[in-house]
């Protein structure tokens, strides 16, 4: 991969990191007026807006910026190929790479979450509002594993099992899809 490669991916992948939280910071209800969420919302609402008069909002999912990851996905790969030769793809291997690569950037967005979590969780036991977010997004994907684990006390496990299930799912991917979740997580 050569250095221009590496940026147009580089910038795919964060904007595609962004998108997905965007909506998940709707998902999970954080405050509108919380500095974090309206950058996030200046950050993609050129992109999401024009994509939302065609695409609605569905049980509190934003659709539009989905649909915005799904087409950086597709995207993705044909201009790496421009910048360098990586290999050519059918439309439908494009269409699965740009789905695998919302999955992707799914999976990323939880696990930094989680680590950025767990790290400040070390550092400062206050309320303060980043830990307050963090535990808005991070408590509907810990809560039932929490259920399911014996209480061990002051150690909270649960991250560690969501980190492993992530963990799993990549090697399944990779198992089932090779070189499309390869090219999608590129």
């Amino acid at each position: 991969m050569n250095s221009i490669q590496f940026l147009i991916s580089t910038a795919i992948s964060v904007y595609s990191f962004i998108l997905i939280l965007r909506v998940w910071f709707q998902v999970a209800k954080v405050d509108f007026y919380n500095p974090l969420s309206q950058a996030l919302v200046k950050a993609t609402q050129p992109v999401v807006s024009p994509l939302s008069k065609f695409t609605p909002t569905i049980k509190g999912i934003n659709t539009a910026a989905l649909l915005a990851c799904f087409i950086l996905g597709v995207l993705k790969f044909p201009l790496l190929n421009l910048f360098g030769t990586i290999g050519g793809a059918s439309l439908f291997e494009y269409a699965v790479i740009g789905v695998l690569s919302v999955l992707h950037s799914i999976g990323e967005a939880v696990f930094y979450v989680l680590l950025v979590g767990a790290i400040l969780s070390w550092f400062n036991r206050g309320a303060g509002q980043a830990q307050y977010i963090l535990y808005q997004l991070s408590e509907p994907v810990l809560r039932p594993i929490r259920k399911m684990l014996p209480n061990t006390g002051m150690i909270d496990f649960s991250p560690m099992v969501v980190v492993f299930v992530l963990y799993l799912l990549n090697r399944v991917l990779y198992d089932i899809f090779n070189g499309l979740w390869v090219a999608a997580a590129f």
